[in-house]
């Protein structure tokens, strides 16, 4: 019986939303998003927006975890990823989720009533 290669496997779980994201994902903060940061940020709290090379915005959750916004085939998708290092440039892996935008409203409005945060307490962990 033939071996397949990793990059064939797809998980049981993932969605058919899955994209397969380009290798060279180096980040940068974009200088015009920086200075109108600065501005917005007067008015309201935000996280500071960092962009990819391909211009995608994308935002730090941990130092192996990001969520970039990003468009394939036309569609919106938040993309939550793990990240690794190959020759000092973090790159995504595979093992991540995409969101469509109704899926991403779903999670948001879960999250904005507390259900999750209910659940969470419900299970002795501190949201």
């Amino acid at each position: 019986m033939p071996v397949k290669s990793k990059k064939n496997v797809k998980d049981e779980d993932e969605d058919e939303d899955e994209t397969q994201v380009p290798a060279s994902k180096k980040i940068k903060i974009d200088e015009e998003d920086e200075e109108e940061e600065e501005e917005d940020s007067e008015s309201e709290d935000t996280t500071p927006v960092m962009r990819n090379d391909q211009g995608e915005a994308m935002f730090e959750l941990s130092s192996k975890k990001r969520c970039t916004i990003r468009t394939w085939k036309k569609a919106v998708l938040v993309d939550i990823r793990e990240m690794y290092e190959k020759n000092g440039t973090m790159m995504p892996g595979k093992k991540g989720i995409s969101l469509t935008l109704d899926q991403y409203k779903e999670l948001k409005s879960v999250i904005l009533d507390g259900s999750i945060d209910k659940e969470i307490k419900a299970l002795g962990g501190e949201p």
